[in-house]
């Protein structure tokens, strides 16, 4: 019975204190904050890097770093404009009307930029002074170039193919340093699907610029991709001599070739064996080598996967 007053003074000392910690730090909180106003609220001097962005830059005009689009700008301010533009926007614009452009060397007096440049900044901000006084940068031409769009790679359900791939636009435009674009000469979509394909797909895919140098005209384009159930058929044809010089005799060891591909199951019974045609090249025949590759002189458009065997055979020539 004796401990039930000792626990009472403890939980009322322990409540005291809480008391005067809250007091405190609220004390704490209070002072700090005033503190910052009064900080912030002074003016101050500083000198302070903004980055240059180009409007009424000519299209064709590509600088080459951003580093050398850097002014170093003096400043009468107060703190919380400081904070400002340290911390939200330290942009500023120049209007590049009057810019000389020679020798892969843009040249600006900043000296007349100098009201557009105050209007850009807060309240009663004052620039005292800029350096440098000229921007000078070093730019690219930009160029343009059309290429045409490819196929990419598609992941077939097994037994169906790709019959047709059309893209609207069929070909884009490519804008980029010269230098850069002359090597480029089309444009494979980065297209990944989440299933096997085994219907026909028709939709609009994102075009992406190939490197950071270089942006396309169109931001998308329109892919439609025909797809058919396929089965595989196989030949044995003989090999054509019809080409070669009638003044000769040539034997070829096999004289007959097999040949397997695939083929739209709807379109696979009007194929025939005489569509296709194989033999070989006059101009490969060399009578220090007793072999020579087989060629493909003929064989249906509407086929995938062609292959036979032999790829090449031995060849006896009588005179």
């Amino acid at each position: 019975m004796k401990k039930e007053p000792a626990l009472i003074s403890t939980l009322q000392k322990v409540s005291m204190d809480k008391g005067r910690t809250k007091f405190f730090l609220s004390f704490l909180l209070l002072s700090f904050f005033f503190w910052f106003i009064t900080k912030f609220s002074k003016e101050y001097t500083e000198v302070m890097q903004f980055q240059l962005e180009l409007s009424d830059l000519p299209a064709s005009i590509s600088p080459i770093s951003n580093r050398e689009l850097q002014i170093e700008v003096t400043l009468k301010a107060s703190g919380f404009q400081f904070l400002y533009y340290q911390l939200v926007d330290s942009n500023l614009y120049v209007d590049m009307k009057n810019t000389s452009f020679e020798d892969g060397m843009a040249t600006l007096p900043l000296a007349g930029q100098f009201q557009g440049l105050q209007e850009q900044l807060l309240g009663d901000t004052q620039i005292l002074n800029f350096f440098p006084s000229t921007l000078e940068f070093d730019y690219q031409i930009q160029a343009s170039k059309r290429i045409p769009v490819l196929a990419p790679d598609f992941d077939m359900t097994i037994g169906y193919a790709v019959t047709a791939v059309r893209f609207s636009p069929d070909s884009i435009d490519l804008i980029g340093p010269q230098e850069v674009i002359k090597s480029i000469n089309a444009y494979t979509p980065n297209y990944v699907f989440s299933q096997k394909i085994r219907t026909n797909i028709e939709q609009y895919i994102t075009v992406t610029p190939l490197t950071e140098q270089t942006i396309f005209e169109q931001n998308r384009i329109l892919m439609k991709v025909e797809v058919d159930r396929f089965s595989e058929r196989s030949f044995l044809l003989p090999i054509e001599t019809e080409n070669l010089p009638s003044d000769k005799v040539y034997k070829f060891f096999p004289n007959h070739v097999t040949v397997t591909f695939l083929a739209p199951l709807k379109q696979l019974k009007n194929i025939r064996q005489e569509d296709f045609k194989f033999g070989v090249n006059p101009n490969d025949i060399n009578i220090d080598n007793t072999k020579i590759q087989l060629e493909v002189l003929n064989a249906p458009e509407n086929i995938i996967n062609l292959r036979w065997e032999p790829k090449e055979v031995d060849y006896l020539l009588r005179q």
